[in-house]
Order: C-alpha cells, then sequence, then structure tokens
C-alpha cells in the first residue's frame, strides 16, 4: 500500500492527495511547484481520474508549512522523496506517467533521466530553463555567492502567476513568499536538466503561456529542440499566467495531458 506523507503542522488545503481507482493498471503522478502545493495539480488530478487514472499528488518536503522549512530544503531532498514514491508507483502500476509544474517539471524531467525507458508518457508545464524578468536574473547569483541569502532567505512574491486571481484564491494554496535559498538551489537543478536534455527519449508533452511572468518563454522551445524524444508534443496557451493547471485556460491544459497520455497506452 502506497501511503502519502502529510506533515503534522500542514497548512489548510496544502494535503497531499490520493484519487483511487479498483483494477487499473495505469497510474498518474502528479508534481506542484516551488512554494505551491498539490492544490494546484487538483483538478488536472480529478479530470486523469475520470478518465481511470490512478493519481498521486505528493506535497514536497519543506511546503504547505512554514517558509523557514523550504528556506532548509534542497532540490536533492525534494527530488529524493518524489524518487522513492515514483518507485513504489512503478512496482504497483504497469503504466506510468507523470506530469509536473514549474519545478514540478523539472522533477518529472529528471525522473525521465533516471527511468525514461520505464515511463510511459511525461508533461512538462510551466517548467523553467530560464527565468523571466531581470531580477532573479540578477539577485540570485549575487545572493548565492554573497551572504544575502541570509541575511533574506525569503522575500514577499512581486508577481502574480494566475491570470484568474478570484476563482482560484480558495484553492490555490502557496506561501505568499518565495524563498531565495530554494531558488537558488533550484537553479542548480535546473542547470543539470538542461545540460542533459539530449538523454531524455520518453515521450513528452511540453505546455506553457506566452505570459508567462516567471519563467522565460523560451524555455518551451530549449525543452522540445532540446530532448531525443521520437514522439513530443508543444502546445502553447495565450490566455494563462505561469500557474497554468488552475488558471483560465485549465481545461486545456487537462485535455491535451488527459490525449497525450491516452494515446500512449
Amino acid at each position: 500500500m502506497i501511503k502519502l506523507k502529510i506533515p503534522k503542522n500542514v497548512m489548510e488545503g496544502a494535503e497531499p492527495f490520493e484519487l483511487p481507482i479498483k483494477k487499473t493498471n495505469k497510474a498518474v503522478l502528479l508534481l506542484h511547484g516551488l512554494t505551491g502545493t498539490p492544490s494546484e495539480m487538483q483538478y488536472l488530478g480529478e479530470r486523469l481520474h475520470d478518465e481511470g487514472f490512478y493519481v498521486f499528488a505528493p506535497l514536497h518536503p519543506g511546503h504547505g508549512t512554514s517558509i523557514k522549512d523550504l528556506n532548509m530544503t534542497t532540490w536533492q531532498e525534494i527530488y529524493a522523496s518524489v524518487e522513492k514514491l515514483y518507485l513504489k508507483i512503478r512496482d504497483n502500476f504497469d503504466d506510468v506517467f507523470v506530469a509536473g509544474l514549474s519545478m514540478g517539471g523539472l522533477l518529472i524531467l529528471k525522473l525521465t533521466m533516471d527511468y525514461g525507458n520505464e515511463i510511459k508518457g511525461a508533461a512538462s508545464l510551466s517548467t523553467p530553463m530560464k527565468f523571466a524578468g531581470w531580477k532573479p536574473k540578477v539577485f540570485l547569483p549575487i545572493a548565492r555567492f554573497t551572504g544575502l541569502k541570509h541575511i533574506y532567505p525569503d522575500l514577499p512574491k512581486l508577481e502574480d502567476d494566475v491570470a484568474d486571481k478570484e476563482d482560484v484564491e480558495e484553492t490555490h494554496v502557496c506561501y505568499d513568499r518565495v524563498s531565495i535559498k530554494a531558488a537558488i538551489s533550484i537553479v542548480k537543478l535546473m542547470k543539470i536538466v538542461k545540460s542533459k536534455l539530449p538523454t531524455i527519449t520518453t515521450p513528452l508533452l511540453v505546455m506553457q503561456s506566452n505570459l508567462d511572468t516567471t519563467v522565460e518563454f523560451k524555455s518551451v522551445d530549449i525543452i522540445y529542440d532540446g530532448v531525443s524524444s521520437a514522439i513530443k508534443k508543444k502546445v502553447i496557451l495565450t490566455n494563462s499566467l505561469h500557474t497554468i493547471t488552475v488558471d483560465v485556460e485549465k481545461d486545456d491544459v487537462a485535455k491535451s495531458v488527459i490525449d497525450f497520455f491516452e494515446a500512449r497506452l
């Protein structure tokens, strides 16, 4: 039996979720982004579940509790938790799919590098190869190599990540601050993934909005052009911001993911 870990001090609405189905051989692992929670994967998970997928959506270490916890969390710790869960899912289901948003997209790309022949299909959603805007490009390197990351371990979020703010305010549970320390660690993962994109052969769906204010829009092309997957598809959204799984085009996101995954069965 696979159990998803729930921290004792978890924020309301930030809990991991599992959507079970009896007698199915197909499962999907959904991974949320940095500072986010499984709530941003809930709608996609429910749509996949309606199509007969057993759904797992874990809460990453350092998330859904306190920003101070995230400040002490590295990408290696997060990936180790994801990898452990993936291996359990793999041992219990014949057809395993993975989908991730933003940092979650980096994590699923890392999974395809390590276990590509086993994964039936993957969906990379708003996954960063570069951050948008000048602030992270200037501030993160300075913070990394100076004491700034200790003076300012986290800062308030300044950019909106959804266009549909009113409809998602109650359902999109996340920190209202960004962890500088965690972001520095994620940049390291980003560089590793980017350098090894050609090793990816898993069928891959890549999606991003051209209005994304968090991740540079060229990221979608870097991933799509960089992988060696014989089967790959690129979808560009035009009305959403960064968190496309809960934004105004969430139906289009869900349909694209479902269609791509079902075509691999």
